[in-house]
């Protein structure tokens, strides 16, 4: 036993141990918060196995109830059983004495001494006197303010575990039956026949369905969760991008077009849709004035141009820009060139110079030279175009306003007489002439 006095408890401890439950709630009484812990019988079952985990059905009539789970955790309390005395000032003195003579034998003794005898004795001698003073009503009220309040302690066990409910009870779905009714739901399966007489047809409708919704969340405590950036664009790029999507959506078709098509690609105002200052406005307005100095151009060439600028793009990113100023033919003279849209080169003869043709290297002279792949783009495009090197493929492209001889480009701007341009005649006077070339 032990006594609260100037904020200290003085006693001994005992060896009994026990363990605690917090329950989340307020029952309504003690017997329904063990029933709702799943009665004697559950919870001596759970502390007697190896599982930590004590459930708790807020509904235990209701077998569809959904279950919080209590787990269990060390902890350093005392079960404490307390009671309140009251003594007035002058028999104080004598409780005092009392108190100190039970604590001095129990420091001595492991065994309690009970001093319920001598309390007795105390209250009995202070009775008399507060009856005595209860005719005047003053004398009462100054005996109440000289009452005073001992508390008395007696540790009863030691909680070396308890279970705490850390999990969410947010959710409880409740069906629109009794717990009887659902309970006889949950054995109809085992009692009732299911296809003989009076089975599955005569049964009642509320009997028929049992949807039980499944586990909301399949998690039960909550947790801080840190979603993965994009490695591709942050969050006001990629909104960009969906409204750029949008509006390139309704831009016509203009890649490999046919070359006998009627009206070429319309000229797309990507101003009013791109935002000014933005990265895309910068290389849009880079490749615009590209296609304002030369109508015409070749991949590779105009790779060689973006690199001298300062600009490296991917393939995709490339087309992606191209694809809204420009478009190219799949056959005829300017096929696979890109080509500004709203300019129609078959209808333009000085669109001539732009023309494409084919280089085909001989197979003993396709590792002629010094082929150096490791070089940069815009170094090895600009020696195949000076005839310094050969082209490493059998087969390769030119755009003869791109190749560096003299002869050639003084062939190419000779005045010519066919003003109309197909897929096989091209803009050249004759056929000596592209030999020749």
């Amino acid at each position: 036993m032990g006594a609260i006095k100037d904020g200290t408890i003085s006693g001994t401890l005992p060896e009994a141990k026990v363990f605690a439950v917090h329950y989340p709630g307020y029952p309504s009484s003690t017997s329904r918060a063990v029933e709702t812990l799943g009665g004697p019988e559950a919870i001596t079952k759970v502390r007697s196995s190896q599982s930590n985990c004590l459930e708790l059905r807020f509904r235990p009539e209701d077998p569809y109830s959904h279950p919080a789970f209590g787990e269990l955790h060390r902890c350093s309390g005392f079960l404490l059983k307390i009671s309140k005395k009251k003594f007035s000032a002058d028999q104080n003195a004598v409780a005092s004495s009392i108190m100190s003579k039970c604590l001095s034998k129990d420091a001595t003794s492991s065994v309690p001494v009970p001093c319920d005898s001598e309390s007795k004795e105390v209250e009995e001698r202070n009775l008399p006197e507060i009856e005595s003073t209860s005719s005047n009503k003053d004398k009462e009220v100054q005996m109440h303010k000289k009452m005073l309040i001992n508390l008395y302690v007696d540790i009863v066990a030691r909680v070396s575990e308890a279970y705490q409910f850390n999990g969410m009870v947010d959710y409880q779905h409740v069906l629109a039956v009794h717990g009887d009714v659902a309970r006889r739901k949950r054995r109809w399966v085992e009692v009732e026949p299911r296809f003989e007489k009076g089975g599955l047809i005569d049964i009642d409708l509320e009997d028929l369905m049992m949807l039980v919704p499944p586990i909301f969340s399949p998690k039960n405590i909550p947790e801080k969760l840190v979603l993965r950036p994009s490695g591709l664009l942050s969050s006001k790029k990629k909104q960009e991008a969906v409204v750029q999507n949008r509006w390139e959506m309704d831009i016509e078709p203009c890649i490999a077009i046919d070359f006998n098509i009627e009206e070429i690609p319309r000229k797309v105002n990507w101003e009013e849709h791109i935002p000014q200052g933005s990265a895309h406005w910068e290389w849009q307005t880079v490749l615009a004035k590209l296609f304002d100095e030369r109508p015409i151009w070749h991949k590779h060439t105009l790779n060689q141009r973006l690199l001298e600028e300062g600009l490296h793009f991917g393939a995709h990113q490339l087309k992606r820009l191209l694809f809204r100023i420009a478009y190219y033919f799949a056959t005829g003279p300017f096929r696979l060139f890109w080509i500004r849209k709203g300019y129609d080169p078959r209808k333009d003869s000085e669109s001539r110079i732009y023309q494409t043709i084919d280089f085909r290297v001989p197979p003993p002279l396709r590792s002629f030279g010094n082929i150096d792949t490791t070089n940069e783009l815009k170094d090895r495009w600009k020696e195949i175009c000076a005839f310094q090197v050969f082209p490493s493929k059998n087969q390769t492209s030119f755009q003869v306003f791109d190749l560096v001889d003299d002869y050639i480009q003084e062939e190419i701007r000779k005045p010519i007489e066919q003003t109309t341009c197909t897929v096989s005649t091209f803009f050249l006077i004759s056929n000596n002439e592209v030999y020749q070339v």
